[in-house]
């Protein structure tokens, strides 16, 4: 009910295009699907925000994938149709931090495993990411405790 009819149709419009009998699709494998179930279950507030502007981002850079790959300009219309509308919904809804959040995560994210200086330096700042790491948990267990109460 929530999504607009003329969105519904382009969305209809762009599975009719791309899905045809296509048996991966239920492979019991789902990409965002599994995410949004923790996402009710498992999440605070914030967390789900920042969860939900993840998604939407990541439905923004296939989309602009898919569009760029595509040879037809029907269809390039509906996907930029359809981007549109989640960046609408994501600048609206999930506005705040979520966006400095995700660079943060990028950011993180890269960091090179492999990399033996990036080794011993995370060895060097791990007692006091521990640390920092611990207070937050006590912080969060105490507001648990105190609205408990």
């Amino acid at each position: 009910a929530s999504v607009s009819e003329n969105l519904d149709k382009s969305i209809d419009e762009l599975k009719a295009y791309y899905i045809k009998d296509d048996h991966e699709l239920h492979n019991a494998h789902p990409v965002f699907l599994r995410a949004l179930k923790d996402l009710r279950v498992n999440l605070e507030e914030t967390e789900q925000n920042l969860l939900m502007s993840i998604i939407m981002d990541t439905y923004n850079r296939i989309f602009t994938r898919m569009e760029n790959d595509s040879k037809d300009e029907a269809t390039k219309e509906k996907l930029e149709h359809v981007k549109d509308h989640l960046e609408e919904l994501q600048k609206n809804y999930f506005p705040g931090k979520s966006a400095e959040l995700k660079t943060y995560a990028e950011t993180l994210w890269a960091i090179k495993a492999d990399d033996p200086v990036v080794q011993r330096k995370a060895l060097f700042e791990l007692k006091r990411v521990y640390r920092e790491a611990t207070q937050l948990r006590n912080l969060k267990n105490k507001e648990r405790r105190r609205r408990q109460a």
